[in-house]
């Protein structure tokens, strides 16, 4: 029973390292600027839920791929929420790939707070930190300042 439990927590570990080894994105970082760490987080303007403000579309996008049909209130679980933030940041990074923009932490950050689309059109258009919505920037800029990732311990 050891080694089965062994083996369990080495798969999990090896999930989990790989979500985040992608876009390199610490979630903890996330969770704070979406919500501050407020599981039952409601965007009424966005429609976004919950500790990473997960939105229905990206709710229906999960859906589709995991076959699943979790419902907008399922997103005030964290343990979803935080599974369906981590499974978006590596989509972003495919999505960036297949378009043909750089992934970088700078386009995946962009991506998931302004929109794929919107990057996209940025990029085709330079690119251009200073050319993203103030709102952006300054997401971007908060995100640098909480993440704990990259930073000399």
């Amino acid at each position: 029973m050891a080694k089965i439990s062994c083996c369990l927590v080495i798969l999990v570990l090896f999930w989990t390292a790989s979500v985040w080894a992608q876009a390199r994105i610490d979630l903890k970082a996330i969770k704070v600027i979406e919500s501050s760490n407020n599981p039952f987080a409601y965007n009424a303007k966005t429609r976004c839920y919950g500790l990473y403000q997960i939105s229905e579309i990206c709710l229906k996008d999960f859906n589709y791929f995991h076959g699943t049909d979790y419902k907008p209130k399922s997103l005030f679980n964290p343990l979803l929420n935080k599974k369906i933030s981590a499974w978006y940041f590596k989509r972003i990074e495919k999505m960036l790939k297949f378009y043909g923009v750089p992934v970088s932490l700078t386009a995946v950050l962009a991506s998931y707070n302004w929109g794929i689309g919107n990057v996209l059109a940025w990029h085709k258009k330079g690119g251009e930190f200073h050319r993203l919505p103030g709102m952006t920037r300054a997401y971007i800029r908060k995100y640098k300042k909480l993440s704990s990732l990259d930073k000399n311990k």
